[in-house]
């Protein structure tokens, strides 16, 4: 039996996971970059004690990458550590000043900007340092998400009592599914283990290449759709990245930028890896962790709010308050 500061870590965990969903809703102006509206709720959760947000933090990294499919690829060390470190430097913040003199505004922009600097850190031991021109850009979008999400936090009010979560289905009908899905579970991650360790080896571009078309092809089986958008953003962002380091013969120039062979088939190299390693992740979107567990209990209260908030009607905002304000969540 899970405490009750166990319920509601999980189920902050999970309006994490809906905000990031109600992201997907809206237009995307740029493609390559994202709001990460899921830190509004991190920014409701200060009154946590400093493992249980420690724990939020942990989860909402955890779970958004399963819920995305990217917890088997590169992404997840980028996305836990940018999770974990940028929510800890904004409680920090908090219990520095005890709510003075840096308002949710002023928190919620350092914590944007705290994440834009690790991500493109942690890109560069990839990437190489090419990656670091792209700061200045990462720095000034989070000045205008921080502002956005710190909004949102004001808006928008999460329940002093955690609701309550029932499932619909029999108990023994349960218990099947749990095993069958643990088995399944089990076999896929070796799976993807493997076959990912045998993707981050590979130097021939031509192996990568069908490497790329297995991995899209073990999505498809899955029942993913494939989404080219993402794809385009990685290459773009992983050969750009590159060619900022000249290496090899000058192929030509462009706007005085030096085009040279050997950095964009690094670039090639590298992107075909990355695309290879998310497709191949993307397998795994749909598995649930089977069990009472606190993850398997944030994805449940987060499949209960996507009911509420697709059924609901209004604009996006009047959804998530309706979503916001069920006292009971059926799975």
């Amino acid at each position: 039996m899970l405490s009750q500061n166990k319920k509601r870590v999980a189920y902050l965990s999970a309006l994490t996971l809906l905000f990031s969903y109600a992201e997907l809703l809206l237009p995307r102006f740029l493609p390559f970059f994202r709001l990460g509206l899921g830190n509004v709720a991190i920014l409701l959760s200060f009154s946590l004690d400093p493992l249980n947000f420690i724990l939020l933090t942990i989860i909402k990294a955890v779970a958004s990458c399963l819920m995305s499919g990217t917890l088997f690829s590169p992404f997840f060390l980028i996305s836990f550590v940018q999770s974990v470190v940028s929510g800890l430097f904004m409680y920090g913040i908090v219990k520095l000043f005890r709510g003075r003199l840096i308002s949710v505004y002023g928190i919620s922009i350092l914590g944007s900007a705290c994440s834009a600097v690790i991500q493109i850190l942690l890109s560069s031991l990839y990437l190489g340092e090419g990656t670091n021109a792209l700061l200045g850009p990462m720095i000034l979008f989070s000045l205008f998400s921080g502002i956005i999400t710190a909004w949102l936090s004001q808006i928008l009010h999460i329940p002093e009592q955690v609701p309550e979560l029932i499932n619909q289905n029999g108990m023994e009908t349960i218990a099947e599914n749990e095993k069958k899905q643990k088995i399944k579970t089990i076999c896929m991650i070796l799976a993807i283990l493997i076959a990912s360790v045998f993707i981050i080896i590979i130097k021939n571009i031509y192996v990568l290449l069908f490497a790329l078309v297995l991995s899209f092809a073990a999505q498809i089986l899955s029942k993913r759709k494939i989404r080219i958008l993402p794809h385009i953003s990685i290459w773009l962002f992983v050969i750009v990245s590159t060619l900022i380091m000249p290496q090899g013969k000058i192929l030509f120039s462009f706007l005085g930028w030096n085009i040279t062979n050997g950095a964009l088939l690094i670039g090639i190299k590298k992107a075909l890896k990355l695309s290879a390693l998310s497709a191949l992740s993307q397998s795994l979107a749909g598995v649930r962790p089977a069990g009472n567990g606190i993850l398997s209990l944030s994805l449940s209260y987060f499949g209960g709010l996507c009911k509420i908030l697709n059924s609901s009607e209004g604009n996006l905002i009047k959804r998530t308050r309706t979503a916001l304000s069920a006292q009971t969540i059926y799975e």
